[in-house]
């Protein structure tokens, strides 16, 4: 009876920390927004030409399709029966919840399982292997290369510039690139630390079946010759078009060096990870705008390309995955008519 009276004003001051911290966002945004000329903002907008938007959203879409790719190509090596079509809706239901969720957390990640399992008719045990294999290995990548930006910019953004800070930044960066790297690459023994866990509950049975499953799974990828290392490269490839969407954007208003561009990219899709707005809402505005002010940009520019960004890399995406949804929907519903005719 003593654990739960310990973890349960943890979790009390836990949850009174992150809820300043969103009032907190919350005032700065508002802030921002008295303060703002959206005058000029709309006018920084409409510099953008039609043909860069239309190249801005060709590349979101190859980024969606890559990303699905790599869901499809993990089902086939792990023999599960998949199709492209289906992944698709269910990454679709994913990312609407996604958006739903303060810092695009766990939420999609559980809706991901759960339509895995009601569209694929995977087993539980399946989707939550293939889930947390995909959400490392994006995460993973993630982190390596939040690591070089935080390298990049530790001369230009001022919080970076004590050796202090950077080392202690790298070395977080680090350990959760390491823990994520045991997970899926070390997973055996992983596998025999957990079995030798004495309890017999409910739940400590379910872990460890789980975490024989998981260690099967990627033994069963290692097995295949070159598979990771395709499967890294593959995330990080889906990663690296972000900086280049944000450097199209960019252009049209200053000249900034790419690699500086790489690292205030994913540092603002880091800190949109924090969880306090939904998808990571005003947390990545902010950030990206500061980051460009501190380019030289003006607050006007700054917040327009944040905004454009925004748009193309999460509004679009919501909508793309919406009318995925609707399609899919609708289609089995002629489909069942025709059936019943």
């Amino acid at each position: 009876m003593s654990q739960p009276e310990v973890s349960k004003p943890k979790r009390k001051t836990s949850s009174i920390v992150m809820n300043v911290l969103a009032v907190i966002t919350v005032i700065v945004l508002i802030y921002i927004v008295v303060q703002t000329d959206f005058t000029l903002i709309w006018a920084q907008v409409q510099t953008i030409p039609p043909k860069l938007f239309g190249l801005l959203l060709a590349l979101q879409l190859i980024t969606q399709f890559s990303l699905n790719y790599q869901w499809y190509r993990l089902c086939k090596v792990l023999r599960l029966p998949v199709s492209f079509k289906k992944l698709l809706v269910v990454n679709s239901y994913g990312m609407v919840v996604d958006a739903a969720n303060p810092g695009e957390k766990v939420g999609g990640e559980v809706a991901r399982v759960v339509q895995l399992n009601r569209i694929l008719g995977f087993h539980t045990n399946q989707s939550t292997s293939l889930v947390t294999i995909q959400k490392s290995l994006s995460l993973v990548s993630l982190v390596i290369l939040n690591t070089l930006a935080v390298i990049v910019l530790s001369n230009k953004v001022s919080f970076l510039s004590s050796l202090y800070t950077r080392v202690l930044l790298v070395a977080i960066l680090l350990s959760m690139a390491a823990l994520l790297v045991y997970a899926l690459f070390f997973t055996p023994r992983l596998n025999n630390r957990v079995q030798k866990i004495k309890s017999q509950g409910k739940v400590a049975t379910w872990v460890k079946r789980w975490i024989e499953d998981f260690s099967q799974n990627t033994r069963t990828i290692g097995n295949r010759s070159g598979e990771w290392t395709f499967q890294i490269l593959l995330s990080v490839g889906i990663w690296a078009l972000f900086p280049l969407k944000l450097y199209l954007i960019v252009s049209q208003y200053a000249t900034i060096n790419l690699f500086a561009l790489f690292a205030i990219t994913f540092i603002s899709y880091f800190a949109a990870m924090i969880p306090l707005l939904p998808g990571g809402i005003g947390t990545f505005e902010a950030a990206m705008s500061g980051m460009l002010i501190a380019y030289s940009l003006s607050v006007e520019g700054a917040i327009a390309i944040s905004l454009i960004f925004r748009f193309i890399t999460f509004w679009f995406v919501v909508l793309f995955s919406i009318a995925v949804i609707l399609f899919w929907k609708i289609s089995n519903l002629i489909r069942g008519r025709r059936n019943e005719a």
